[in-house]
């Protein structure tokens, strides 16, 4: 089974091969902030740490939104390089390895 580790966290989770990332965690107690959870507003961002090939392919949708996410980190932050960031939607994302993961 993929585990899932939180920087920060002294808990790791253990997710089924293909769970979404979210979903996962949530059936475990651990709630991530969300809103649509459709891909579309972003809200259940996160940046992959390490293991960010043991994920699905983003789709269509969640890339975009995941742009989106990267112009408005710029407004706030214009002087930081985000383009680097492995930004993902933990609502979209589903796992096949071990990953850890850094709430954003």
């Amino acid at each position: 089974m993929p585990m899932v580790s939180i920087k920060g966290h002294q808990k790791t989770y253990k997710l089924d091969e293909n769970e979404i990332i979210y979903h996962g965690l949530e059936r475990q107690g651990e709630t991530l902030p969300h809103g649509c959870l459709a891909g579309s507003c972003g809200a259940c961002r996160i940046e992959i740490l390490s293991g960010e090939n043991e994920l699905s392919p983003p789709s269509f949708i969640e890339q975009n939104t995941i742009e989106g996410v990267r112009t408005e980190m710029k407004k706030i932050s214009p002087d930081i390089d985000h383009s680097k960031r492995k930004i993902r939607l933990a609502c979209r994302a589903k796992i096949k390895g071990d990953i850890e993961i850094q709430k954003i």
